[in-house]
């Protein structure tokens, strides 16, 4: 009955977006997988593609929610999926969405860089879809490289603690948000090897970064910033603290921020003021209401998707992006929407 309900109600909130796939937008829809990262993108030539897909759990919560918000697009075949790196929140759903919405293409990082300090569930979920992979159409993108899928240029500006070595066009300028001394590599997870994506749809820009940990997050904006800014930020690590630097947030200088937070994963109270001092900034949307975030720390409630993790129907957030550079940003449980 549960997972019904949550069918039921994904389809009801995202069916209009299935019947106005003829516009000429790119539709993104970040699903509820509670600190966790799933997002379906579709382009006005009709691809799909999907970033990672949350995290196995008792129940199949993340995986109901990433089937039933694909049935309600109207999506039957993936063309992409990119897997952002190999930690479980963003992997270990992978083969199972793949069983039933077979990619045209798998793009990932490449070999997982030896970490004797990774936690045995990530190290488990890295293994499964290594093991996966044989017999599947797979590139592993390095820094520089493009990401196929029609109407947007995907730029990965990093992948596997790599970063680009020239800046992207009209990008590479100093960035004054940056330390005099950056601090020093720590692994302990996949986490640092996130693919790290420019997307360009016409002059609408998204900048997408898996989970970089802040010292991977300085070595590629720092001292000079070759990415530019964005319009549209997908938020580092769900919003947590060991990620999302002053010199990453500010350099890029986002005018809105969307977290793929839970309620006690995210949002913490050093990334909001961070946040809320970037140049530029408009609103931040998220998934969750946090209470890591504090009193004061989260965003207005129309512009938060979920407000309990009790009873929770996993409400999306779709985002709706113009070629002019405008978009909107819908919070499916009120329908309240915003437009930049």
């Amino acid at each position: 009955m549960k997972i019904c309900s949550v069918l039921l109600c994904l389809l009801a909130a995202l069916s209009f977006t299935a019947a106005l796939r003829g516009a000429d937008t790119l539709d993104i829809t970040v699903i509820d997988v509670e600190g966790g990262n799933a997002i379906i993108i579709q382009n006005p030539s009709g691809q799909a593609l999907l970033i990672d897909g949350g995290m196995p759990v008792p129940g199949d919560r993340d995986l109901n929610r990433v089937v039933a918000t694909t049935k309600a697009l109207g999506i039957k075949q993936f063309d992409v999926m990119l897997i952002t790196h190999y930690d479980v929140d963003h992997v270990g759903l992978i083969p199972a969405i793949y069983a039933q919405f077979p990619a045209k293409l798998l793009v990932d990082h490449g070999p997982l860089l030896p970490n004797p300090k990774m936690g045995g569930i990530n190290r488990r979920a890295a293994d499964a879809y290594l093991a996966f992979l044989p017999g599947k159409k797979r590139i592993s993108v390095k820094p520089g490289d493009t990401v196929p899928f029609k109407d947007v240029k995907i730029d990965v500006v990093m992948s596997n603690e790599a970063v680009i070595t020239k800046p992207l066009p009209g990008a590479g300028k100093p960035n004054p948000a940056c330390p005099a001394t950056l601090p020093e590599a720590i692994r302990g997870d996949d986490n640092a090897a996130s693919i790290g994506t420019l997307w360009q749809f016409g002059k609408f820009r998204m900048g997408d970064f898996g989970d970089l940990l802040q010292w991977a997050e300085m070595k590629l904006m720092c001292p000079n910033n070759p990415v530019g800014t964005v319009d549209l930020l997908m938020i580092d690590q769900h919003g947590l603290g060991n990620s999302n630097s002053p010199a990453f947030i500010h350099g890029l200088a986002p005018k809105v921020v969307i977290s793929n937070n839970a309620e006690r994963k995210g949002i913490a109270p050093e990334v909001v003021k961070t946040l809320r001092s970037s140049p530029g900034i408009q609103d931040i949307w998220q998934a969750h209401f946090s209470a890591m975030a504090g009193p004061d720390g989260n965003a207005p409630e129309q512009f938060i998707a979920n407000m309990s993790a009790r009873d929770c129907q996993g409400f999306a957030i779709k985002v709706s992006a113009r070629r002019d550079g405008s978009f909107t940003v819908t919070n499916m449980r009120n329908n309240f929407s915003k437009t930049y």
